[in-house]
């Protein structure tokens, strides 16, 4: 696997309550709800947000598809996170072989590139900073669950017959949102120039408890050529237990990211 490939799946991804769900089986969506479309702004965030707050960790095993200008990886990844916490995503091309381990903890970044025993290293800030400019979700927890909503500010609402669009009134940020859900299924940031800088995707939404979460998550940055595709085939929330296991080779030789970043 390339070290830059490794490095695109925490800028795609960074980029579901108790109990474990397996197989492609996809809850029916429901009805909208009485009052759409006369929801405000502010409306829509609370019932986006509300449901999340009780999701405090999960474990989840998923089919990643990285595609970037350098060609296309498809990878499993086994997933485990503690909300506000720590977040520790194994990548393997197949065949038994663990390619790589990514950790983030409240204050550093570690990428593990197993196969050339290489070890990246970075505060957490440097890498948001410098790595990762094009986030749309500061907290990772819940952009690994596809869980986005419009932080506070100025937002305009339209509607058709069955989905709000928010949107600012420069014209940056777009959201669209699923009122039978409560579920942000598309994310679109643009630059002053109207060109579309990056769009997140969800869809195969499920149930799990009283929240919708998609088990399909697509993120695209057409300017950099850069496409991630991530399917989850087994999901467990808020699990009584997590292993966050790292422990890498002490011969491992260490690396910045800002070195990373450097290299031509």
């Amino acid at each position: 696997m390339r070290p830059a490939a490794l490095l695109i799946l925490p800028i795609g991804l960074l980029l579901l309550l108790g109990g474990c769900a397996r197989g492609p089986r996809l809850a029916e969506r429901p009805e909208l709800p009485d009052r759409f479309p006369y929801h405000s702004a502010e409306q829509i965030r609370y019932r986006l947000r509300l449901p999340l707050d009780t999701l405090r960790a999960f474990t989840g095993r998923a089919s990643l598809q990285l595609h970037t200008p350098e060609g296309t990886d498809n990878l499993s990844a086994t997933i485990t996170a503690r909300r506000n916490d720590t977040l520790l995503i194994r990548l393997s091309p197949g065949w038994g072989i663990e390619a790589a381990r990514l950790l983030i903890t409240p204050d550093s970044v570690l990428l593990h590139d197993r196969i050339h025993r290489r070890l990246y290293f970075g505060a957490r800030t440097e890498l948001a900073v410098r790595q990762l400019p094009l986030l749309t979700e500061s907290d990772p927890f819940l952009s690994l669950l596809g869980a986005l909503y419009p932080p506070p500010g100025r937002w305009l609402v339209t509607a058709d017959s069955g989905y709000y669009y928010l949107h600012d009134p420069d014209g940056l940020f777009r959201y669209v949102v699923d009122p039978a859900r409560w579920r942000v299924t598309r994310y679109e940031r643009y630059d002053p120039s109207g060109t579309l800088i990056e769009s997140y995707r969800f869809e195969a939404f499920d149930r799990f408890g009283q929240v919708f979460l998609p088990r399909r998550l697509l993120l695209e940055r057409p300017t950099v050529g850069v496409t991630v595709r991530l399917y989850y085939r087994e999901l467990a929330l808020n699990p009584p237990a997590l292993q966050f296991a790292w422990n890498p080779d002490p011969r491992t030789r260490r690396i910045p990211f800002q070195a990373m970043m450097e290299r031509p």
